[in-house]
């Protein structure tokens, strides 16, 4: 669950250069900066390879819209063409960002785990606040911005509940104090057991037994 200790007070060359910048409940338009005494792990925990499909939808479909309503007021300005179906065109080629922004917004690219160097590196200190910081992709797919949570506040929401939306939602953090959300979907095939130990916690919370019960004590 851990890190070697030589490597444990060592800080990433990315902190050394600029503070690790994070969102979390209540910042989704502005970021906050990691305290100095805390830093990243040294690799991600989790990291999913299908990323790039993702990005590229977002990519595309923001492309597809954009060439869509050139072509839609291009066909109006002709005058060849019933004015509605040049808007039908322009709303048509608009429809699919918009879907995939909603459906892909939760999409986990990364997750690194976040420690306090001013603590040692035992289990007590490891598990106690304990808190992961999630890389998701902007709405464009060109960047990824950061989100820090606390793994107490995970749950896995029921396949019937609305946060679920329609699978692509998978674990829900909510700050206790102000009620806020925020969404993830990470996908189970890739992994690890320091990833099967934190959602099995989230699965517990919601009320979910899905074979991972060994990880919770």
């Amino acid at each position: 669950m851990g890190e070697d200790q030589q490597k444990y007070k060592v800080p990433n060359k990315e902190e050394a250069e600029e503070p690790i910048k994070y969102r979390t409940h209540g910042t989704s338009f502005y970021n906050l900066k990691l305290p100095e005494n805390y830093r990243l792990g040294n690799e991600a925990m989790y990291q999913n390879p299908l990323i790039n499909f993702v990005i590229g939808a977002k990519r595309l479909s923001l492309a597809f819209g954009v060439i869509g309503v050139l072509f839609g007021y291009l066909m109006d300005r002709t005058g060849l063409v019933l004015p509605e179906i040049s808007q039908a065109v322009a709303v048509i080629s608009v429809i699919p960002f918009p879907v995939l922004l909603y459906l892909y917004h939760p999409y986990v690219a990364r997750v690194f785990r976040v420690y306090d160097t001013k603590k040692p590196q035992t289990m007590e200190n490891l598990v106690k606040d304990e808190r992961i910081i999630l890389e998701k992709l902007n709405w464009n797919g060109f960047r990824t911005y950061r989100e820090l949570v606390r793994v107490d506040s995970l749950r896995v929401p029921s396949r019937t509940d609305y946060e679920n939306r329609f699978g692509f939602v998978n674990l829900v953090s909510e700050d206790p104090k102000t009620g806020l959300k925020m969404y993830y979907y990470i996908n189970d095939g890739f992994c690890n057991v320091k990833m099967d130990r934190i959602i099995s916690l989230a699965e517990k919370r919601g009320g979910i037994d899905n074979g991972r019960a060994h990880f919770v004590k």
